[in-house]
């Protein structure tokens, strides 16, 4: 569908869309003065500057705005001066995109800026004609470009945590769904595979805000060195301990659901989705911790009066108990002072040195990208139409790294534009006077960042409604450009679901060996690390078992979404997704039941116990390796993987009934690894890696 009927306005964009909407005003104001033909072009250097904006630019305040400006020069510089010359301008364009759609590589703010110096060349190649004097056209782009970027820097300046800020509370948000969704579990006859599902990729939704906001972080820190410990760090860090503690899994809800007196189902039900609602929650009421503390009390003693109750429900209310602490309470996490890692990046050197290298997916799309840009603009020169330049913005927006994202754009836009067609048809047949059409542009602006983002469609139409006014006011034919628009961007849908299919494709089939064993090593480390806080009797967060953690949750992620991009594509490049879907189920529950031993992390007994499950943790290691290596290696180096792996469940048989007391949680959790274990190495075998 094209409208999303559930509208959450914190997830739209209003910081961008107010800045972006507030400038076209002004400007547009002043072109209704001077002249509205200059103050229109560099409305759209707004919204091409308002593109580029992400956190990455204003880590460095200066060099960005200037790299912006550069970028942005040479673009409608490049066109203006090639223009008349079809086949350096093929040459050049073919050349600029190639370079530009690489610029990712060097990190987010360069990505941005060069996909939006793109945009302005075409913007350049649109308005060419407008002009008597061409070099005009390049200058007030610019402006405008550069007067969103003064403005959002001041903004910045002022508030510089906004954004973070408004992640947080969108990621405690997520965390308050996936806890409502997991009170259906405690439901009678409940879907357990259906919710267990959705909590995988709910979970994944949340390990990606993560990685989100862990960027922010970084470019925050870079930016306030002085502050590096801050009270965004800490809401960071006490997200993750949630959706851990959250995440984690203790029980067998097919059986439970068996066992359980309906009346303990529903009560349970019932806390769980107060205590859902307080983790979404602004404002906390303190009275509500001692209500949510004695309604858990209130399910352990009914939980003693009955007999089949496995005792692993005792420990998820124990995990309960720690939630609602976690809520309510200020946490102390160790290390304040600690910096986020730089993330990976590559220089300048190794930016040229790896251009041609075809073996890397963002030369192939880029590749590809320049070979379309060209093909479109071939196109365009056998039209004669200078409308027919939208083929090439929207071949642009469009084609996306891999077949999934590309697909859900073509949809939108095409349906975008349809719909913008209509509403600029029906107010060109109204014949408003310019002063009214030009008073209609700021909020068409404000709708595009808003829903650019959450509804794409949206967001085409309102840009296509914007470009008939601009044609209008400057004395064109409205009508007829809007006609070619609509065509273009139908041939540009279809010449971009073929660019992804035809020019060096990446098939997430190819991917998947490589991102299942980076989740079986990240894994392996996060079990590790949690052992280890056993031996040392630790059960503070160190910084090495948060980024264990991080990682294990970020690779699931990965894992989710890959098997989400391959249901995209064509059928025949499908042959992994059963598979697939077997190994993200047993992967979450895997994490899960990991989760639940590192939440009830304590000091061991006996010197004994920290032997058995330093034999066990080894085990695990092993196996985990042994299924790595398995996906990872080829030819002679490749284990040998068998579908049974006796000695294996032996050892676990073996170690677990030593265990007693407090350790007993360890045992349950082991038992339900070691099994999910064996169906990952049974998958593994039997399936088509």
């Amino acid at each position: 569908m094209v409208l999303n009927l559930k509208l959450d306005p914190t997830k739209l964009n209003w910081t961008t869309a107010c800045k972006a909407a507030g400038l076209a005003m002004f400007i547009l104001s002043l072109g209704l003065m001077f002249n509205l033909d200059f103050a229109l072009t560099a409305t759209l250097g707004v919204v091409a500057a308002g593109l580029a904006d992400s956190p990455d630019f204003y880590q460095h305040r200066v060099q960005s705005t200037l790299l912006m400006m550069a970028s942005f020069s040479l673009a409608s510089i490049s066109v203006t001066l090639l223009f008349c010359w079809p086949w350096l301008f093929a040459i050049g364009l073919f050349c600029s995109t190639y370079l530009f759609m690489r610029m990712p590589v060097l990190g987010q703010k360069y990505g941005a800026i060069s996909l939006c110096s793109l945009i302005i060349a075409i913007y350049t190649m649109l308005g060419y004609n407008t002009y008597d004097n061409p070099w005009l056209q390049p200058f007030w782009l610019v402006v405008g470009a550069l007067s969103y970027a003064l403005l959002s820097l001041l903004i910045n300046a002022l508030y510089p945590t906004r954004w973070l800020d408004k992640q947080l509370d969108q990621i405690f948000k997520q965390i308050s769904l996936y806890q409502l969704t997991k009170t259906r579990l405690f439901q009678r006859e409940a879907n357990i595979t259906d919710i267990q599902v959705k909590l995988t990729a709910q979970s994944a939704d949340i390990a990606e805000q993560l990685g989100v906001i862990r960027h922010g972080l970084y470019v925050y820190q870079q930016r306030n060195k002085q502050h590096v410990g801050s009270t965004q760090m800490d809401r960071f860090f006490k997200a993750q301990l949630l959706h851990e503690r959250l995440s984690s899994s203790h029980l067998d809800y097919q059986r439970l659901q068996r066992v359980l007196p309906r009346t303990l189902l529903a009560d349970t039900r019932a806390v769980l989705v107060r205590i859902a609602r307080v983790i979404g929650a602004k404002h906390l009421d303190s009275s509500a911790e001692q209500e949510l503390i004695t309604a858990v009390e209130q399910l352990e003693a009914d939980r003693s009066n009955l007999k089949d109750v496995p005792p692993r429900f005792a420990y998820m209310l124990k995990n309960l108990h720690k939630v609602i602490a976690l809520c309510f309470h200020e946490q102390h996490f160790p290390e304040p002072e600690q910096s986020f890692s730089p993330f990976t990046q590559i220089s300048l050197k190794q930016y040229l040195s790896q251009a041609v290298d075809l073996s890397l997916s963002v030369n192939r799309h880029a590749l590809r990208m320049a070979t379309l840009m060209l093909l479109a603009y071939g196109l365009i020169q056998l039209s004669g139409d200078e409308h027919a330049y939208w083929l090439m913005l929207s071949c642009l927006l469009v084609v996306k790294p891999n077949y999934h994202d590309t697909k859900k754009r073509v949809d939108k836009r095409v349906y975008g534009t349809i719909a913008g067609v209509g509403f600029a048809a029906a107010l060109s047949y109204l014949q408003l006077p310019d002063i009214a059409l030009t008073s209609l542009i700021p909020g068409l602006v404000l709708l595009f960042f808003l829903f650019f983002h959450f509804n794409y469609a949206i967001s085409v139409a309102m840009i296509t409604v914007f470009v008939a006014i601009s044609l209008d006011i400057q004395g064109y034919p409205a009508n007829e450009a809007l006609i070619v628009r609509a065509l273009v961007t139908v041939m540009g849908a279809l010449m971009a679901m073929a660019a992804l299919r035809y020019l060096w494709p990446d098939w997430q089939h190819k991917q998947s060996r490589k991102i299942i064993s980076q989740l079986f090593a990240n894994i392996a480390n996060y079990q590790t690390a949690i052992f280890n806080q056993y031996f040392n009797a630790d059960v503070e967060e160190t910084t090495n078992f948060r980024l264990s953690r991080y990682h294990a949750y970020q690779s699931e992620a990965e894992l989710v979404r890959h098997w989400q991009y391959m249901l995209a594509e064509p059928s025949r490049k499908q042959r992994l997704s059963p598979d697939l879907y077997q190994l993200v189920g047993l992967s979450h529950h895997l994490l899960s039941h990991l989760s639940a031993l590192s939440t009830h992390r304590t000091q061991l007994q006996s010197n004994q116990a920290a032997e058995r499950l330093a034999c066990l943790g080894e085990l695990i290691q092993n196996e985990l390796q042994l299924m790595h290596d398995y996906l990872l290696l080829k030819g002679p180096n490749r284990p040998i993987v068998q579908a049974n792996n006796e000695s294996f469940t032996r050892a676990i048989n073996q170690l677990l009934p030593q265990l007693v007391g407090n350790e007993l949680l360890i045992a349950y959790q082991l038992q339900l690894i070691g099994k999910d274990l064996k169906k990952i190495r049974q998958l593994l075998v039997n399936g088509k890696w």
